[in-house]
């Protein structure tokens, strides 16, 4: 099962708050049909209570998510924002993070969550990996390259 699918990547995202981002991003779920009308509120609120700001050697990223149930597809919407936003780092309430990319998860099966946070973090943990998504300017860039190191089983 793939993951990353070329409508749901996109680059240079405005938003001004970790809530504007998610709620974009989460759009673009909604408009190619990957996710129910109650899945954006849902990952507001989610976030809010477990936050999911990574700082990784070279980025900080976001992963925001929430319950199979707000789901149709799976599927992970990455996102280059246009300037980072502030998110909360997972397991703390204040410590920030900056994130620069979003890579928010449409989960129908609870354990492809787990699966697909490790592929990103093991992917972030190699500098050359991680400016590959940095160095990527255009959705067409951006796709080929979270496909070559997301998208595929191993």
């Amino acid at each position: 099962m793939n993951s990353i699918y070329p409508e749901l990547i996109a680059v240079d995202v405005q938003a001004e708050t970790s809530e504007e981002a998610i709620r974009k991003v989460g759009q673009i779920f909604l408009d190619n049909g990957f996710v129910k009308d109650t899945y954006i509120d849902a990952v507001v609120a989610r976030e809010k209570v477990y936050p999911t700001g990574l700082q990784l050697a070279d980025m900080g990223v976001a992963m925001p998510h929430t319950d199979p149930p707000h789901v149709y597809k799976s599927g992970v919407c990455v996102a280059k924002l246009a300037k980072p936003v502030t998110f909360m780092h997972m397991g703390t309430e204040d410590q920030p993070v900056e994130a620069e990319m979003l890579f928010m998860m449409a989960i129908t099966d609870p354990s492809q969550h787990l699966e697909t946070l490790s592929k990103v973090m093991n992917v972030f943990q190699k500098p050359e990996i991680a400016k590959e998504f940095k160095d990527a300017t255009t959705n067409e860039e951006l796709y080929k390259v979270a496909y070559k190191h997301i998208g595929l089983e191993d």
